[in-house]
């Protein structure tokens, strides 16, 4: 299995530009930055700005000039002057330097991490993946389909990018459901995290709204991880939760 790590211009600008709600922060570290940045888009058009941020979810790759459909000449300029403005060369030059973080990080951790996940798991993971770097001062983490990941996030703990990539990864493994999200966090948010980090768990990290699902399948889950030979399309088959 193969990360390749990349910034798409465009889709650093959008993310970054809407991201503007409290909770969006994953750090405060980089906050006037971002802010001076949104200001100065929306100097530059209020128009496009919430064209950009509110009328659309744009996904990496889709700002591209193939997709005239969509597009104007004038959102094209415009796009051009926010990815030459100081103010985002701020923005990208921290975004360059925490993807090299986390392909330092990734390079360190993948042989041992993937041997983890497959016993984990029983998965094969013969799939390669882009992971589209977002800023580390805002939060971004989705498998938006096709192999293709948005990844963003300050490092709150060791090991922290390593963890929730392949909680991300594993995404791409499973339908989505709550069921199927709290089975990927105890594969990662806990049981991965545990054993690079030396943790234990519970209490429990990870979404809130999937707590009480960890807590029931959590005595299942024990006897699972002492097996000797595991299949996680087993264990998941065998879970009956009311």
């Amino acid at each position: 299995m193969k990360l390749s790590f990349v910034i798409d211009k465009n889709y650093l600008i959008v993310h970054a530009l809407s991201c503007v709600e409290k909770d969006s922060f994953s750090s405060l570290k980089y906050r006037r930055d971002i802010i001076n940045f949104q200001n100065y888009a929306w100097r530059k058009s209020k128009k496009y700005y919430n064209f950009l941020t509110n009328k659309l979810k744009f996904f990496p790759d889709e700002l591209t000039e193939k997709n005239i459909y969509l597009f104007t000449k004038e959102l094209f300029s415009l796009l051009k002057q926010l990815s030459s403005s100081k103010e985002f060369k701020k923005i990208y030059s921290q975004t360059e330097k925490y993807l090299k973080f986390c392909e330092k990080q990734w390079d360190k951790n993948c042989e041992i991490t993937e041997q983890i996940i497959k016993e984990l798991t029983g998965f094969r993971l013969n799939k390669n993946f882009i992971i589209y770097i977002t800023h580390p001062s805002l939060r971004n983490g989705r498998s938006i389909g096709k192999n293709r990941i948005t990844w963003g996030h300050n490092e709150d703990w060791p090991n922290y990018a390593t963890v929730y990539l392949w909680h991300e990864i594993l995404h791409s493994y499973f339908e989505y459901s709550d069921l199927n999200h709290a089975v990927i966090e105890l594969i990662t948010d806990e049981e991965l995290r545990s054993r690079l980090n030396d943790n234990k768990y519970p209490p429990f990290i990870g979404h809130k709204r999937l707590e009480n699902i960890k807590k029931k399948l959590l005595p299942r889950w024990r006897k699972y991880l002492k097996s000797n030979k595991k299949s996680i399309l087993k264990f998941h088959k065998s879970i009956k939760i009311k």
